[in-house]
Formats: C-alpha cells, sequence, structure tokens
C-alpha cells in the first residue's frame, strides 16, 4: 500500500489599517490522495469494509447468503485509493489597543472526500462528496478589554473599581452535512410455493441484496434541499416515505452527505479582576459563562430510514452554563 499524501497550500495578504486594525486576506488549501479507504471516520481504529459479498446474493440465493467465496464469512479489505480536498477563504480584522484587542474572522470554506463507509465495496469515487465535518460558513469574533477603574483618593473604591477585564467570544457556523441511510436487514417477499424471491417487504433494507445492512434509498423527487428551521429539526426534517426504495438487487441514487444538520451559534462571556494584595501575592476572581444566551444547538439528526424519530434532531449541544474560580499567583 502506498503512503498516503497531501498537499498543504496557504496564501495571505496583511493590510495594516488606520486606529491600530490589521485587516487580512487568506486562502488555505489541501489535496490528499492514496488515503486508506474508510480512513475518514472520527475516532475510528479500525478501517475496511467486507469485499466477500456481491449485490443480489440474498435474491438469487432464496434469502440464503452464499458470498463470493463461499468457505469465508466477511473478509475486511482496506486499499489506498481514497481521495480528499479542502479550499477556504478567511477573511479577517484585527486591533489590539491599549486597554484590550478585538479580533474577528469569517471562512467561507469546502471539503469533499470519499474516504467513509458506503454502502458498496467497488467504486467508492461515486461518493464523492462533502465531508462528514464541513461547514461552508464560519463566523467568529472575540474580544477583551479592561475597564479604568476610578481615580479616586478612597482606596477602598480605587480597589473595588480597578482591575476588572471583560472578554467574549462568539462563533456562528453552518450545519454539517449527512446522508440519509437504512441500516435494516434484508426482508424479502417470496412466491406462492415459498421457492423464490419475487420482491421485498415493505421497511426492508439492503436493497441490493449483499447481506451488508447499511444502503442508500433512491433521492427525494424534490431533491436535496433542507429546511432550516428549528421547528423542522424538532419535528422532522422529511419522512420515510419522501425516499422512494430502489429496484430490488441495486443501490439508491442518493448522493452521499447532500441534507445539511442544523447551524450552531454560541455566545462566552467572562469578567475577570486581578488584584495585587502585596507585592509579590496576586489574586485573580474569574467568572465565566458558557453559552451565556443559553441558546439551544441542536445536532445528531436521526438519519436512519427505520427508526421512529428519523429526520429529527435527537441532541443539543451544552446549556449555559457557569463557573467560577479563584487563582493566587505568588
Amino acid at each position: 500500500m502506498p503512503s498516503p499524501t497531501t498537499y498543504n497550500y496557504t496564501v495571505t495578504l496583511e493590510r495594516e489599517l488606520p486606529l491600530h486594525l490589521v485587516a487580512r486576506v487568506g486562502y488555505a488549501g489541501s489535496h490528499s490522495y492514496d488515503l486508506v479507504t474508510e480512513g475518514g471516520q472520527v475516532t475510528a481504529t479500525f478501517y475496511g469494509t467486507d469485499i466477500n459479498r456481491f449485490a443480489g446474493d440474498l435474491i438469487q440465493n432464496d434469502d440464503v447468503l452464499t458470498r463470493l467465496n463461499h468457505s469465508f464469512g466477511s473478509i475486511t479489505y482496506s486499499a489506498s485509493g481514497a481521495r480528499s480536498t479542502y479550499n477556504g477563504l478567511v477573511l479577517s480584522l484585527e486591533g489590539r489597543f491599549s486597554r484590550g484587542f478585538i479580533s474577528a474572522s469569517y471562512t467561507r470554506s469546502s471539503s469533499y472526500d470519499d474516504w467513509q463507509v458506503y454502502p458498496t465495496a467497488t467504486n467508492l469515487s461515486q461518493y464523492w462528496g462533502p465531508s462528514n465535518w464541513d461547514a461552508p460558513n464560519r463566523f467568529a469574533f472575540t474580544g477583551s478589554y479592561t475597564l479604568p477603574g476610578l481615580a479616586n483618593p478612597n482606596p477602598l473604591l480605587r480597589h473595588l473599581t480597578n482591575g476588572w477585564q471583560p472578554s467574549a467570544t462568539t462563533i456562528l457556523q453552518a450545519g454539517l452535512p449527512f446522508a440519509v441511510s437504512t441500516n435494516a436487514p434484508f426482508e424479502p417477499i417470496f412466491n406462492a410455493s415459498g421457492t423464490q424471491v419475487i420482491g421485498m417487504q415493505p421497511g426492508s433494507g439492503d436493497y441490493s441484496g449483499d447481506g451488508f445492512n447499511y444502503a442508500f434509498p433512491n433521492a427525494p423527487l424534490n431533491g436535496y434541499k433542507t429546511p432550516t428551521s428549528r421547528s423542522a429539526y424538532l419535528n422532522g426534517l422529511f419522512a420515510a416515505s419522501d425516499f422512494p426504495v430502489p429496484t430490488m438487487g441495486t443501490e439508491g441514487n442518493e448522493l452521499a452527505n447532500r441534507f445539511w444538520g442544523p447551524g450552531f451559534a454560541e455566545t462566552d462571556f467572562a469578567l475577570l479582576k486581578n488584584d495585587k494584595i502585596t507585592e509579590r501575592l496576586g489574586l485573580q476572581l474569574r467568572f465565566e459563562f458558557y453559552n451565556i444566551f443559553n441558546r439551544p444547538n441542536l445536532n445528531s439528526v436521526d438519519s436512519n430510514l427505520p427508526d421512529s424519530s428519523f429526520g429529527v434532531a435527537t441532541g443539543q449541544y451544552n446549556p449555559r452554563w457557569i463557573q467560577f474560580g479563584v487563582k493566587l499567583t505568588f
């Protein structure tokens, strides 16, 4: 197996602006080839697909799995042949001032590959599509400012009003792509004598009849347009009936990762208080608010056709939570 190869390339143009601001326009790209097939799975430590199977096995052999080589069960195999590509345009603006800084950036990007797990063991290039982690739009802002304390002769007031430093970070990001699939097994319909498979029962999966319980249906008749409202993700983006069943013995024509999950929006806020207790002893108080506006960020859209929650976002990221801290330096 040849070693995977990746080319990375970047270019950045910077321009200093008035008011201590710096603007940047950047491009980042990469191209990889000879990647290990199915190696793009997040957290996976085992790759490969069963190649000892063929379309129509369960159909031709009356729901009995015979396999290409009858002497073996599944044969897991990986090869060097997958590809991936990334292109990203990054616009940013930064400013540093006597009491703080701001930084804002926008990224418009595209990540494609054929590096995941697919219904077939051959011709993986037909599944070339958006990567599982492809977030085409992302905006990030962060800022920090040290508040001026009161110039008051009263030492207590000076102590209470000096050293306060608020900061905030905001992230707005588009949703991630997903594909609709089914993990249901092949459920045949036999002829009157029970000797020949003549069709598939409603709810059957494994449309190709190769014994691999992972299959794509046909694409919806209205295309790949995905509703983006929160109510759609909570009530269901679509129904299983929207996806036509392929002809028995074939895989569906759905393309990989053409539906989109819910976006992400979060603002974190922190308030720090720095004090000098003595010349060598310092005290810092931290008040940190994650997802301060308590926005529900939905995730985990159920894309498995047989599930009762199909098309529904079944999870969410952390709600608002608050953390207090104390740090001594000496």
